[in-house]
């Protein structure tokens, strides 16, 4: 005759008390993947008041213009201009075609990175970091700061 033992494992509580937790985790990824999103669509980069002005969702900074290498300020390729590619993400997210925060680079500086397109990337130097931001019209960006001086 064969000896059957049976272990209980350790019961779940029923009703709505067990879905609270995966449902709080839920909304907190939501909203995060919401946050994402308004990131990419909202993030914008602008003078005013004699400081260069960066806005994201989660990352954003105020740059007073005497902190920035105006003339070292160029359009660049991050496919073609290596030294600039990321190589490690210290506060910030990276998704595909997307980075946003501050990120190490391969020249060992520090950055302040907002990345949609790697083809089109403004380079603004800065005393202690550099920015790297996505945007279509680097040149007249370039040329309104050249005007400023």
């Amino acid at each position: 005759m064969e000896n059957i033992i049976y272990y209980e494992t350790i019961t779940q509580p029923k009703g709505f008390l067990s879905f609270l937790p995966i449902l709080i985790l839920l909304l907190i990824l939501s909203g995060l993947f919401i946050g994402i999103i308004f990131s990419i669509k909202y993030s914008s980069i602008s003078i005013k008041d004699n400081e260069i002005i960066i806005k994201t969702l989660f990352y954003g900074k105020k740059i007073p213009i005497n902190d920035v290498l105006i003339n070292e300020i160029k359009k660049i390729n991050l496919l073609e201009n290596k030294e600039y590619n990321i190589s490690i993400r210290t506060n910030g997210i990276g998704l595909p075609n997307f980075y946003s925060g501050w990120m190490k680079l391969n020249n060992g500086k520090k950055a302040l990175v907002c990345l949609t397109n790697k083809e089109n990337v403004l380079l603004i130097p800065a005393n202690d970091y550099v920015v790297l931001f996505s945007m279509e019209k680097s040149e007249e960006f370039i040329n309104i700061i050249n005007g400023i001086k």
